[in-house]
């Protein structure tokens, strides 16, 4: 169990290191790029560029710059564009065109720089956006969309820490298709005097605070205490809640051009890596649910779905294809567990599950056997967010190869340090994974580490404390092959002055 209640960023955090980090005898790591602020994605063109995205967008940080940034062959570093909404969550390259998954948009990215918004207006204000994006053996785009809320209650935790309540007031989560729900509704404070007894807990300035609490003050439900409804906005009680295309905890499939959006499977809570392989069938992470909010559902893993067209997988009633009604995921923080839905369509099963709270993120196939392991899965785990997500565990933080065959997963990128060092980022080597990629020969594996992320008491609990600049791309290669370009040591940061 982690030894920290709240695992604060340490006063002077290492810098990277890549003999911190522990892969299997017969590979190597090196740092291809550092100093980044909140990285999230690599991607590789036909001819060896390398684009590398800054997200823009973490808890605690909500103001970051957007820039993705091209590589060249020589090392060249290069502003690409920028200007996206963050979080920006993913890159794919495809036909010339480099498309960025972004909040609420999908948009592509000419080779000349220009932006065109293709796919627009997603539900990706709450808690969870828009994610990563796959071409099918059809030719379309799939990507993933997240759910607005934790497990479909709008409630004070998307107040605090989540912070998105207080300026988009009217957001919940919409379902693919329509539904009806149980009597089950949840009581809890009018979320404006919540905002007003914490005054700046969030360190934004009086100014936005200000602001804040007016959105709040045009609802009309001046009552002390409100009763929310699943797939409602805060303060709604709707039974009958009707179907749309642009729906949370979906994976959409489009056109290349963006028309043509349609709802492929739905029922997921926040689908983040979205990959084919090469057996023609869609892979999929899924994050777990978290103890907290009005509806917290304890023990909740992970999980990696094999995604069948007009499935549905289980959210807000299921977790890894279990009731949430079971008492195995009753948490301290709430009462029992009742379904939302009063009627449940066919339940499809997990292909494989993964711990509670590891973050299951963005993962590739080996697809050389000059790499090794040809056909398996490296899959990045992001790592607890815990005490804000819920009890306290240790997950993730690290990179595992899956073998599809057996199912059998095991480290292949971890980082020498305690857990209490792990949480609070006070480590040399990998720190918080979101992304594991190949390289387009697949001789090199990137592994996208988002960086130090802990936590501050402030206001009524734990409030995430990020440390920009942080960030680090590391690159993994079979030890003797001197083959991977780019070189490596990267930064986006002007070189220091020459003090002689």
């Amino acid at each position: 169990m982690p030894t920290g209640i709240y695992p604060k960023i340490p006063q002077k955090i290492p810098a990277p290191d890549a003999s911190a980090a522990i892969v299997p005898e017969g590979y190597k790591v090196e740092i291809f790029m550092k100093d980044l602020i909140w990285p999230t994605s690599i991607e590789f063109d036909e001819s060896g560029n390398v684009y590398v995205a800054e997200a823009g967008y973490v808890y605690g940080d909500l103001v970051a710059p957007t820039p993705i940034f091209k590589i060249s062959l020589d090392g060249t570093i290069v502003r690409f564009a920028e200007g996206f909404i963050g979080p920006v969550t993913d890159l794919l390259w495809h036909n010339d065109l480099l498309y960025v998954s972004h909040k609420g948009k999908i948009s592509t990215v000419s080779q000349a720089g220009n932006i065109t918004d293709i796919i627009t207006d997603l539900p990706s204000y709450g808690d969870h956006q828009n994610n990563g994006m796959s071409i099918g053996p059809d030719g379309k785009l799939y990507f993933g969309q997240g759910t607005v809320t934790n497990s479909g209650i709008v409630g004070l935790d998307n107040v605090y820490p989540y912070v998105w309540l207080m300026l988009y007031p009217e957001e919940h989560d919409i379902p693919a298709k329509d539904i009806k729900l149980t009597n089950e509704s949840f009581l809890t404070p009018q979320a404006n005097n919540v905002l007003a007894r914490q005054g700046n807990l969030l360190s934004f300035g009086s100014n936005l605070t200000y602001a804040v609490t007016s959105l709040f003050n045009r609802n009309k439900n001046t009552s002390l205490l409100v009763r929310t409804r699943g797939f409602n906005a805060f303060g709604e009680k709707s039974k009958t809640i009707k179907g749309q295309v642009k729906s949370s905890g979906t994976i959409l499939r489009a056109n290349l051009d963006g028309s043509g959006l349609e709802v492929y499977a739905w029922g997921l809570r926040n689908p983040f890596g979205v990959v084919w392989g090469a057996d023609g069938q869609l892979y999929v992470t899924d994050n777990g649910y978290d103890a907290r909010g009005s509806r917290p559902i304890a023990n909740a893993k992970d999980n990696i779905f094999q995604i069948k067209q007009d499935a549905w997988y289980g959210f807000p009633d299921f977790s890894s294809g279990i009731p949430v009604t079971d008492p195995q995921f009753r948490s301290q923080r709430g009462s029992k567990i009742e379904f939302l839905m009063k009627a449940h369509p066919e339940l499809d099963m997990p292909w494989m599950t993964r711990p509670a709270n590891s973050a299951t993120a963005k993962f590739d196939f080996s697809t050389n056997d000059s790499f090794g392991f040809q056909g398996h899965i490296f899959l990045a785990e992001f790592g607890s967010g815990t005490p804000a997500t819920g009890e306290a565990n240790f997950s993730g933080y690290s990179v595992v190869r899956i073998d599809p065959a057996t199912k059998q997963a095991q480290a292949f990128l971890s980082t020498r340090a305690t857990e209490q060092e792990l949480e609070s980022g006070a480590v040399a080597g990998p720190r918080r994974p979101v992304e594991a990629k190949f390289s387009r020969n697949g001789e090199a594996l990137y592994i996208v580490d988002i960086g130090v992320i802990g936590f501050d008491l402030a206001g009524a609990g734990p409030f995430p404390s990020p440390a920009p600049g942080t960030g680090v791309i590391w690159r993994i290669t079979k030890t003797g092959n001197n083959a991977a370009a780019p070189p490596g040591n990267l930064s986006p940061m002007p070189p220091k002055a020459n003090s002689n």
